[in-house]
C-alpha cells in the first residue's frame, strides 16, 4: 500500500479486511440420555471420531470434552457450504444418518456458541449477544453450582441482571473467574481454543442385539462406513485395506478387504462388504461390530477418459472385478501371472499379486492355457498346422529336455499345442490349448 508520498508502507494487521469469526457448537446428549432415547452414545473416543468427521466442514475443530461438545469455526466455510445455518442443517442431517443426535448453536464467540447450543439459538454478531441471551436463566450459564446458588441468593434470575453489574463488584463477591467468563462470553476478552489434530487412522464400532444372520450386519456397517468416508474426505485421504471384526460369545471373527487402488467411496466399499458377507458363515451370534483402517494413504482422483471407446474395458473396471472376486472368494484366491526367464513352458511363469507389474515377453504361436501336466497322445489323430519349434534347455538343474513343439488341430476343430519329446521321456504329448 502506498502512502501519500508514493512510498510503499508495510501492511499491519489492521490493514487486512478481517472476517468476523462465527462458531458452530454441537452439543451431544450425555450417555444416560442417549441410551434412553435409543441413539448412539458419545464417549470421549466417539467425540474424537466425530471431531475428525467434522474436519471436512471446518479447518478449525475444537473438542470441549467436559461439556460433551464440539466447536467449529465456520466463517471460512461459507463459500463452500453456504451460511452457518445451512451448514448446521446439513451437519444435523448427516449426523442423524450416522445415528447421532446433537443440538447446535451459532454465535461469534466460542462461549456464546456453546450457550446458544443449549437453547438452539443463532446469534449473528457480537453486538446482539446481550439481547439474545439476556432473557435466559442464570442456570443456563456454564458456572459452578456454588456460583449459581450465590447469584440466586442475591436475587438474580436471568443473564441480563448479571451483565448489568460492574465487573469489580462481581470479582469482590464471587472471584475474578466469573468476570473472565462473562468477558469471553461477550467477546470482550480473547478466548483461544485448542484445535483438534486428527489421527491418520480410524477405528469405530457399535453394539448390536445378538445377530445370527449376516444381513443384519449390513445396516450397522453402512453407518460405520459413512463415518469413515466422512473422515477420509476431511483429511483428503483414502484407504486400501479395511479390517472388519465381529465380536461374539465364542471369540472374534474377522476378515480383511484388500483393494487394488486407494478409495474413499462409500458405495464401492459397501459393495465389497456385501460380496464378502454373502459367503460369510457366523460361528455364533454377533453382539458388536468394529471396522478399522490402520493407515490412511494419499487419495488420487481417477478421471474418466473423455475419448474412451464405447464398450472398451478400462483399468478401473478390471480393478473392480478383481476386488469383487477377492471379496467373494478371499484375498489369496485371486492371483496374477508373471514371466520367468526360462524356455521350458512349465517353468516360464510364476504367481504375482494382482496389480503388480508383469515382467514377461509375449511370444507368437504360444497358447493361453497350459495343461497341469503334459498328456500323451497319438499324433496321427491331429493335423499339424505349424512347427516345429525346438526347445532344448534345463541341463543345469537336472530337468533337461529336448522337444519340438507344433500347433495342431483335433477332429473337433480345437487348436492345441503339442510337442515331440526326445528326452527324458520320448513320445508325443499335448501341452496347451489356444483359447
Amino acid at each position: 500500500m502506498e502512502n501519500r508520498y508514493g512510498q510503499t508502507a508495510p501492511m499491519s494487521s489492521s490493514t487486512y479486511n478481517k472476517r468476523p469469526a462465527q462458531w458452530l457448537a454441537l452439543h451431544f446428549p450425555g450417555v444416560e440420555t442417549a441410551r434412553a432415547d435409543g441413539i448412539r452414545t458419545v464417549d470421549p473416543a466417539a467425540l474424537q471420531r466425530l471431531a475428525s468427521w467434522c474436519y471436512q466442514y471446518s479447518s478449525q475443530v475444537c473438542i470441549v470434552a467436559e461439556r460433551n461438545s464440539l466447536l467449529l469455526e465456520v466463517s471460512a466455510s461459507r463459500r463452500l457450504f453456504g451460511d452457518a445455518e445451512t451448514l448446521a442443517e446439513r451437519i444435523h442431517t448427516e449426523l442423524e444418518q450416522l445415528g447421532y443426535h446433537a443440538s447446535s448453536g451459532i454465535a461469534p464467540t466460542p462461549e456464546c456458541a456453546q450457550l446458544a447450543a443449549r437453547h438452539k439459538l443463532s446469534v449473528p454478531v457480537t453486538g446482539d449477544i446481550r439481547k439474545m441471551i439476556g432473557t435466559l436463566g442464570i442456570e443456563s450459564l456454564f458456572l459452578q453450582d456454588g456460583q449459581i446458588r450465590a447469584l440466586q441468593k442475591m436475587g438474580f434470575r436471568n443473564v441480563h441482571d448479571i451483565l448489568r453489574l460492574p465487573r469489580k463488584a462481581l470479582a469482590r463477591r464471587l472471584g475474578p473467574a466469573l468476570g473472565d467468563y462473562l468477558d469471553r462470553l461477550l467477546g470482550q476478552r480473547p478466548d483461544p481454543c485448542k484445535s483438534f489434530q486428527p489421527a491418520d487412522n480410524f477405528c469405530a464400532g457399535t453394539d448390536l442385539p445378538e445377530t445370527v444372520h449376516t444381513q443384519g450386519l449390513i445396516f450397522p456397517l453402512k453407518r460405520l462406513l459413512q463415518e469413515l468416508c466422512g473422515v477420509l474426505r476431511a483429511h483428503d485421504r483414502a484407504i486400501q485395506v479395511l479390517e472388519v471384526r465381529l465380536k461374539m460369545d465364542g471369540g472374534v471373527q474377522s476378515f480383511t478387504l484388500t483393494l487394488q487402488h486407494t478409495t474413499r467411496s462409500e458405495p464401492h466399499l459397501m459393495m465389497l462388504l456385501r460380496e464378502r458377507l454373502e459367503r460369510l458363515r457366523l460361528a455364533s451370534p454377533v453382539y458388536h461390530v468394529l471396522i478399522q483402517a490402520a493407515h490412511f494413504l494419499s487419495y488420487v482422483e481417477c478421471q474418466p477418459d473423455l475419448l474412451a471407446e464405447a464398450g472398451k474395458a478400462s483399468a478401473t473396471t478390471d480393478n473392480t472385478v478383481f476386488e469383487r472376486l477377492q471379496a467373494r472368494l478371499g484375498t489369496h484366491a485371486i492371483t496374477g501371472l508373471n514371466g520367468r526367464q526360462d524356455h521350458r513352458p512349465e517353468h516360464s511363469w510364476s504367481l504375482r499379486k494382482p496389480g503388480e507389474p508383469a515382467a514377461c515377453t509375449r511370444l507368437p504361436q504360444r497358447p493361453a492355457w497350459l495343461l497341469p501336466k503334459p498328456q500323451r497322445c497319438l499324433i496321427a489323430h491331429y493335423r499339424i498346422l505349424a512347427g516345429p519349434e525346438r526347445i532344448e534347455s534345463g541341463w543345469w538343474d537336472g530337468r533337461d529336455c529336448r522337444r519340438d513343439y507344433f500347433v495342431v488341430r483335433d477332429p473337433n476343430g480345437s487348436t492345441l499345442w503339442a510337442f515331440h519329446e526326445y528326452k527324458p521321456h520320448p513320445g508325443w504329448y499335448l501341452h496347451g490349448l489356444f483359447a
